[in-house]
């Protein structure tokens, strides 16, 4: 049975509640999720249901939802509560990146980035060389850092930290969460890494072929070890051949593509600086103009300029829904952030997995997933721990 987990910011259990109308929660590798819980007003513990509580979803630690809003709507024969916040990650929209300066970050790997601006400005807060510690939120901590990620710079200012820690993710491809420490009493943020489960793993580029050799029902006569070969992870591939991939769409879309910036920075008409980013020559130029009238040192002015160039990328990509795949489990055989393999139209395509939605209804869970440049809906439905395609 389903079940939520109501705590305070003292970490005090205040109530559980299993009985509620549905939940859907939206986990994102990247950035926060949000959610909406259900529930009539007379069931037991609702009460709990306050701003700034917190909710455990089916004891799971790392699946930790912060209440901002609790609405009562009452007809004749009932009153209804709707719940909605934002998983645990959402507390970084109360801070913005309080500097009079830059907060610069020397080069380093990606997580010592996130957690750099996590530190300073909502666990052991400064303003500029200042320490802040009103600022601070003396329940949340920052585990040890791994070094995971690319190399790399970067500097803020006066910025949302949400939306640099969602700015770091997006570049560097290392997602961020929250998760529950119940003997320390405390909400601890961490790095991810999502693993590659790829085609691609294997040595020789066109291995995947050997796949095809594999129907949908045949998958289930073998255990998903037993599929792995010489990889270091089992595949996940969702295919319109093995039709796990059902409806599919694929996209190759260069409609916002640019691949040369004119970066302009502080000055004023001919004393202006400018930085031309990007060699592509003829007809495969394609240029924009990238204002960024606040920056006057050149190399910042090109590194904050590539970034914007960066977004103005070709978009190709894989949607459909996905049903059950013998052997294949989300969150036991892969994960949200890890790498796969989309195939449809014969395009081979490699995706993150960047959004899970997970709606809550008695004793059933389904799961919608999403990847890459967009959010396609893929489906999985779980009752009572067995499988079923619909």
């Amino acid at each position: 049975m389903n079940c939520i987990e109501i705590i305070n910011t003292n970490f005090e259990l205040l109530g559980i509640i299993t009985n509620f109308d549905s939940l859907i929660c939206i986990w994102n590798y990247y950035e926060c999720g949000t959610f909406e819980l259900t529930i009539n007003k007379n069931k037991a513990n609702t009460s709990k249901l306050q701003k700034d509580n917190m909710l455990i979803v089916n004891k799971k630690d790392d699946k930790i939802l912060l209440i901002d809003k609790v609405v009562i709507t009452t007809t004749k024969n009932s009153k209804t509560l709707k719940v909605t916040g934002t998983c645990i990650k959402g507390i970084t929209k109360r801070r913005i990146v309080a500097t009079n300066g830059y907060d610069r970050v020397t080069e380093t790997e990606a997580e010592n980035i996130q957690k750099h601006y996590i530190r300073n400005h909502l666990v052991e807060s400064y303003y500029d060389d200042i320490r802040t510690p009103e600022r601070d939120v003396v329940w949340i901590k920052i585990a040890p850092s791994q070094n995971r990620g690319i190399k790399t710079v970067w500097q803020a200012r006066l910025t949302n930290l949400h939306d640099e820690l969602k700015h770091i993710s997006e570049d560097t491809g290392l997602g961020w969460k929250g998760y529950l420490d119940r003997n320390e009493k405390c909400i601890y943020f961490d790095s991810i890494r999502g693993t590659d489960r790829t085609i691609r793993q294997v040595e020789s580029f066109n291995s995947h072929k050997s796949l095809e050799n594999f129907t949908h029902s045949e998958l289930g006569k073998y255990t998903h070890k037993e599929l792995q070969g010489t990889i270091k992870h089992p595949y996940i591939v969702f295919s319109e051949k093995k039709k796990n991939l059902l409806e599919g769409k694929t996209t190759d879309d260069n409609t916002n593509y640019k691949n040369v910036g004119y970066v302009a920075g502080k000055g004023e008409n001919e004393d202006r600086l400018i930085t031309v980013l990007g060699n592509a020559t003829g007809f495969d130029r394609r240029e924009i103009l990238i204002d960024l009238n606040n920056i006057e040192d050149p190399d910042e002015l090109m590194q904050e300029g590539q970034k914007k160039l960066d977004t103005y990328k070709i978009i190709q990509s894989v949607e459909g829904k996905v049903y059950y795949i013998p052997n294949m489990e989300y969150e036991e055989d892969f994960f949200l952030g890890d790498l796969v393999t989309l195939e449809s139209d014969g395009l081979y395509e490699d995706k993150r997995i960047i959004q899970a939605k997970e709606i809550y209804e008695r004793n059933n869970i389904t799961v919608e997933l999403g990847f890459g440049d967009k959010v396609p809906s893929l489906r999985r439905r779980n009752k009572k721990s067995n499988f079923k395609t619909y």
